[in-house]
């Protein structure tokens, strides 16, 4: 009974292997799934150069500081309008003027209010929504050297377990490894093979979808020149980033426009009875729009003091991610020492590849963490992220 498990299992193996080895074959000859077109090369300056002047992300962000322009001319027309009437009204004799709102009334206010907020809101949302238009940039960017790293490190994993196998197969042929660590070696092997192939399908998808992001044809050859290294550390002081996100982020004027707006509407019926429905509504909704704009700026503060604190973490999670791996690589080579001189199994030796493998990846994932935590917080620091 034993014999024949033995035989299905390696006949099992056998004809996985097989079918492996045969899908690779077709997907290498599908050129379908292969990028084409003449190669281009794309760093990071470049992407976000391209990504902030074209493309349709850029021309909704233009869009919407078009809006804002018009915005703030149209709050000018209005005052111009409001100062017009008034000087046509006093024109008039007495008994044929009717009744103008000066800038001194609601309206008036809010033209004024508004034409002030337009003006200092639009270069800033327009700064926020470039911000958000690198973020993702940056995003994308990384994602895809994540994949081509992990593609590359199982490929790694792949010819490492090749290599294990063999060594395995010669080492029973001179008696000194089981038939089982052969089986265990050709199964290590062919489930590298198939992490390989998950990997390539992973960093094909991801191909795809950077060049969408970045406005070119789904199936352009790509590729990109900059690697996923530490970017400089920036030099950060905590109050001073605070200080400048609550003075220049664009959703805290935001929030402060629609406080003002409010409190200008509450202003203009406090003659009506605190008890009446148009006092209470009023009050009510810049008491709302008040406790709004306290909580945004609380909000952001604590959003400035966490990210400060998560990139320190970040930072020291990529010291420790590069000891980690140069401790497990340091292990394998040492476990591979150990099995070759008889002293531990193959099971040692596959679990010891396996975490070096695994440690390697978590570098590149610090790495990424830690570099996109840069860009972040410079960018809410400032105007922020639209």
């Amino acid at each position: 009974m034993k014999k024949a498990l033995s035989f299905i299992l390696a006949l099992s193996l056998v004809v996985g292997s097989s079918a492996a080895v045969f899908a690779k074959e077709d997907a290498a000859k599908d050129t379908s799934m292969q990028f084409q077109g003449p190669e281009i090369k794309l760093s990071l300056d470049q992407a976000l150069e391209r990504m902030t002047t074209t493309g349709p992300a850029f021309e909704a962000v233009m869009l919407e500081k078009d809006g804002n322009d018009a915005a703030a001319r149209g709050q000018f027309e209005a005052i111009d309008a409001i100062e017009d009437a008034r000087e046509q009204a006093q024109q008039l004799p007495a008994d044929q003027r009717v009744s103008v709102p000066s800038l001194n009334s609601l309206t008036g206010k809010q033209a004024t209010l508004a034409k002030d907020y337009y003006k200092k809101y639009a270069p800033v949302a327009y700064e926020a929504g470039i911000n958000g238009i690198k973020n993702q940039t940056i995003q994308a960017y990384y994602g895809l050297l994540m994949s081509t790293e992990s593609y590359r490190i199982a490929q790694e994993t792949t010819q490492v377990k090749k290599t294990l196998l063999d060594n395995t197969k010669r080492k029973y042929d001179l008696g000194v490894a089981s038939k089982m660590d052969v089986l265990q070696a050709e199964n290590a092997y062919l489930s590298a093979q198939q992490q390989e192939a998950e990997a390539l399908t992973t960093l094909t998808t991801v191909r795809m979808q950077t060049n969408m992001a970045f406005n070119y044809d789904i199936m352009q050859k790509l590729t990109l020149t900059d690697s996923l290294v530490l970017v400089t550390a920036p030099s950060i002081n905590l109050d001073s980033a605070i200080k400048s996100a609550l003075a220049n982020r664009a959703d805290i004027m935001q929030a402060k426009y629609n406080m003002d707006n409010a409190e200008l509407a509450f202003n203009s019926v406090k003659a009506y009875p605190k008890s009446s429905a148009t006092y209470m509504g009023a009050e009510a909704t810049y008491n709302g729009q008040k406790l709004a704009y306290q909580t945004k700026l609380l909000t952001v503060e604590i959003e400035i003091r966490k990210a400060y604190m998560e990139l320190q973490d970040l930072e020291e999670a990529v010291k420790v991610a590069q000891s980690t791996y140069e401790n497990a690589k340091e292990a394998a080579r040492l476990t591979q020492l150990q099995y070759d001189a008889g002293m531990c199994t193959l099971t040692d030796l596959q679990t010891a590849q396996n975490n070096s493998a695994a440690a390697q990846l978590g570098v590149y994932s610090a790495i990424m963490n830690y570099d996109i935590a840069v860009y972040s917080i410079d960018y809410n620091s400032n105007a922020g992220i639209l």
